[in-house]
Parts: C-alpha cells; sequence; structure tokens
C-alpha cells in the first residue's frame, strides 16, 4: 500500500447539522484532490479533460432524483 493513500472518509454529522452546509464542504474538498492529482500527473491537456469528462459521465449515471448515490 502506497503511504499518504486515502483509503476512506467516514463523516460523522450531529443531528441538527445543516446537510448542505456539510455537502458544499465535501463536494469542495473532491474537487481539490481531483485538481491535486491532475496537477501531479503527467497527463497532457486532453488527457485530463477527458478524465474530468469520465468523472462526470460516472456522476450522471449514477445520478437518480437530483442525487448522486
Amino acid at each position: 500500500m502506497r503511504k499518504n493513500h486515502v483509503q476512506s472518509i467516514i463523516i460523522h454529522m450531529p443531528h441538527d447539522m445543516d446537510f448542505h452546509a456539510l455537502s458544499d464542504k465535501v463536494n469542495g474538498f473532491h474537487a481539490e484532490v481531483i485538481e491535486r492529482r491532475l496537477n501531479q500527473s503527467n497527463l497532457t491537456i486532453e488527457e485530463k479533460l477527458a478524465v474530468i469528462d469520465k468523472i462526470i459521465e460516472s456522476l450522471k449515471s449514477r445520478e437518480s432524483g437530483g442525487v448522486i448515490k
């Protein structure tokens, strides 16, 4: 296993927490991780765009009623 490799994320939420505020933070975290990984890769611009397109396609295929499962 590689060093410093995120395996999973566990979020503990209090019952009275605003879910939308948490969602924005988690989405921002994922965007930063994807951006960092793409910047560290040796991919061309076209390959990076293809990766982003695949991510978007995957998310859209798992979307149901406006929620990604």
